[in-house]
């Protein structure tokens, strides 16, 4: 940490015990969060990004859960299911389900979202994620039958993960229904929306809620979101006793926190795959990554183990990933391991490629893993390659992306957002997401692994191309990135009872 982030740390905690800061909101039921970017609307379809999915996950509700610890599929809207054939899934619905707004939940409702969601006049920046849908049939008040246009093994995953289900009266009759999360968000999960701004979402426990017990039920009454862009501020806020709870501080200041007398720092795992891409396929002006030699060189290059240690947020916990997936998503299987830490392998590659001599190179990387980024510059440095790192926000890198401009970027993805090995070869090798030409082993494993239903038979499958990323050195995976709490000594942080990596707002609880 820099002398001048040290002391303004020092400066705020001293101010916070001068002034005797106001943790008191325990006694109001009321916790207080603050997030860095901000949403206009609450909607899993429009907003879909990781400090939203946050607290939309416990507004809005699916078909289907999945227990991530036993690998099976759990009720939620529907109370039973059944597999009509490898296209056809039949689900009978809950018939004591209210939506926030009073009205009663029934089949109309799921039709109205799955055709909302399939229609193609509807623009949706995933819409890939819903347009595999054939038809949706009401086959009674509570009962529907849902058809895919061709066998696709991971449909229930979808159905746990990506469907959310809209109330039909209210989406009815909106003229734009986009405007769905701006116009109340209403939902049928344990948290309602009762108000969003540009300064402030409050939500409340939904006392109608159905469920009146177990993982899926409320601990605190109210909660109260801030957007406050900027670290320090946040810090700031939180050590005057105006937040409860932050997350993802630095290393440095996760550790210096630790040591104020209100604060606790609770790391967990948030199956967030930290990842390095090389452009293999010569996308980019920059065409060096083009040569093996090369991207293995950049991979012996950087400690992984030291990255942990030093800089990465929750590092003691953060585990070294052997493939391009995190251990307990469905389907995460290899056996081969990226290139261990090795810098003198690496000048010897480098000078077998022809860079003897090193070469420049721009590290791009996603603005929250800046700090990260320039560790990982630092260490290429070492071995020869020149790297100058450049931070960009989630809208330019993804634009960035799509345009082919990267040679190496250094960024995270949530897996748990669809715990499957399908859901990140989709996100890796789809579209102009692909920096690896479509190599034919990794393609082959794609698509015969959707249409496996067996799940022993598709782990081999996707081993196969899991293992061909680490042998042609496309991928490195550093390590899962863990999500860091800073938190109130009166608020509770606990482990997810359906998920290893998986943190919601249902886990927040008050200590007793």
């Amino acid at each position: 940490m820099t002398r001048l982030w040290t002391g303004l740390l020092a400066a705020v905690m001293a101010a916070a015990l001068g002034i005797g800061p106001a943790w008191a909101k325990k006694a109001d039921n009321t916790l207080r969060i603050g997030v860095h970017d901000w949403w206009s609307t609450l909607d899993p379809y429009q907003f879909p990004l990781d400090e939203a999915a946050l607290f939309y996950t416990t507004v809005y509700e699916t078909l289907v859960g999945f227990d991530e610890r036993e690998h099976k599929f759990v009720p939620r809207l529907a109370k039973a299911w059944r597999q009509i054939d490898d296209k056809t899934i039949e689900f009978d619905l809950r018939d004591n389900v209210k939506f926030h707004n009073g009205d009663k939940f029934d089949a109309d409702d799921v039709v109205a979202t799955i055709e909302y969601l399939g229609d193609p006049n509807v623009r949706l920046r995933f819409k890939d994620r819903y347009d595999w849908v054939a038809k949706v049939e009401k086959e009674g008040p509570y009962k529907v039958r849902i058809t895919a246009k061709t066998p696709f093994a991971t449909e229930m995953q979808a159905f746990a993960y990506r469907f959310y289900i809209l109330d039909s009266k209210v989406l009815a009759k909106l003229k734009d229904k986009a405007d769905y999360g701006r116009m109340g968000a209403v939902a049928t999960g344990p948290y309602k929306v009762v108000s969003l701004d540009q300064q402030k979402m409050v939500l409340q426990r939904f006392d109608d809620y159905y469920r009146k017990s177990g993982p899926y039920r409320a601990p605190i009454k109210n909660i109260i979101v801030r957007p406050i862009p900027d670290a320090q501020t946040q810090i700031a806020e939180f050590m005057t006793g105006n937040l409860d709870l932050i997350r993802n501080p630095s290393a440095d200041t996760a550790r210096e926190l630790t040591q104020t007398p209100n604060a606790v720092v609770t790391p967990e795992h948030n199956g967030l795959l930290m990842y390095i891409t090389l452009d293999a396929a010569g996308r980019s002006d920059n065409k060096v990554m083009t040569d093996q030699r090369v991207r293995k060189a950049f991979m012996e290059a950087i400690d992984r183990k030291e990255l942990a240690k030093t800089v990465i947020p929750g590092g003691q916990i953060a585990q070294l990933l052997d493939g391009a997936c995190i251990p307990s998503n469905v389907g995460c299987r290899v056996s081969t391991h990226p290139p261990a830490y090795n810098p003198a392998d690496a000048k010897k590659l480098l000078a077998a490629a022809g860079y003897r001599d090193g070469f420049d190179l721009e590290l791009d990387v996603h603005e929250p893993l800046a700090e990260i980024g320039q560790a990982v510059a630092g260490m290429l440095r070492k071995v020869g390659i020149r790297a100058s790192v450049r931070p960009l926000p989630l809208a330019l890198y993804v634009r960035m992306r799509g345009e082919g401009k990267f040679t190496a970027f250094l960024g995270f993805y949530p897996t748990n957002a669809q715990p499957d090995v399908d859901n990140l070869f989709d996100f890796f090798f789809d579209g102009n997401r692909d920096y690896w030409g479509g190599d034919p082993v990794i393609k082959k494993a794609q698509e015969e692994g959707a249409l496996e239903f067996d799940p022993k038979k598709r782990d081999l499958i996707y081993e196969r191309g899991l293992d061909e990323v680490n042998n042609k050195n496309y991928i490195l995976p550093v390590a899962d990135l863990p999500m860091v709490f800073v938190h109130s000594k009166e608020v509770v942080v606990s482990k997810n009872k359906l998920s290893p990596i998986n943190t919601q707002v249902l886990d927040f609880s008050w200590a007793k």
